[in-house]
């Protein structure tokens, strides 16, 4: 009986890791372009920053090798005067004095967990003196995923390019249909050996 009860815990384990590796295949981005929400939240909790307002959204995700570059626009961009991902400075792609925005780019390790950052805001106008750098995070949000016309590459050679009028729900990032049946099976099999094994349990209690 403690070999039954082993072989169902054994089984349950190997199932759900074998489903969270799954999710997490799927989650990854493949080359190409796409637009991503986000959110900015503080350093040291997952509670919304103030300076989420200064970042427009969506970003731009371009991933080429499995490796993530991300762009977007500032505004309030006198009052960002500095801005590191990761430890390194961003790069300034664009400038518009006008509208007070910049756009900039930096690569990423990961886009499934937050992205360590760092702000400088730098205020002297409106009545305010205010002078301060903190960290933040940035959380993408993969599930929004959308990939931009023209952007995916595909396997065929003969037809390269995605028409850029085309904006149906084929751009939309999504989990196949195949591995909701697949996902649905590791399910069954879980429940029909942990029953297996309650009926097992119950058996031997009778005959005792």
């Amino acid at each position: 009986m403690k070999k039954v009860l082993v072989l169902v815990a054994f089984v349950a384990v190997f199932s759900f890791s074998f489903l969270s590796t799954g999710l997490t295949a799927q989650a990854a981005l493949k080359d190409g372009t796409y637009s991503v929400d986000y959110t900015v939240l503080q350093g040291d909790s997952d509670s919304v920053s103030m300076a989420n307002d200064y970042f427009d959204k969506p970003a731009t995700v371009t991933v080429n090798g499995g490796k993530s570059t991300v762009s977007l626009q500032v505004n309030h961009s006198k009052w960002i005067t500095g801005l590191w991902v990761e430890g390194s400075a961003v790069s300034v792609t664009s400038k518009n004095t006008s509208s007070d925005t910049r756009k900039v780019s930096f690569p990423v390790s990961t886009l499934s967990s937050p992205v360590s950052a760092k702000i400088k805001v730098d205020i002297d106008d409106d009545g305010l003196n205010y002078h301060h750098q903190y960290q933040i995070k940035l959380r993408f949000d993969e599930g929004s995923a959308k990939a931009l016309a023209g952007a995916v590459k595909s396997s065929d050679n003969s037809d390269t390019t995605t028409p850029a009028t085309k904006s149906d729900s084929n751009n939309q990032v999504a989990n196949p249909k195949s591995s909701d049946s697949s996902q649905m099976f590791l399910y069954g099999i879980i429940f029909v050996v942990a029953g297996t094994g309650l009926v097992l349990l119950k058996r031997r209690a009778i005959f005792k």
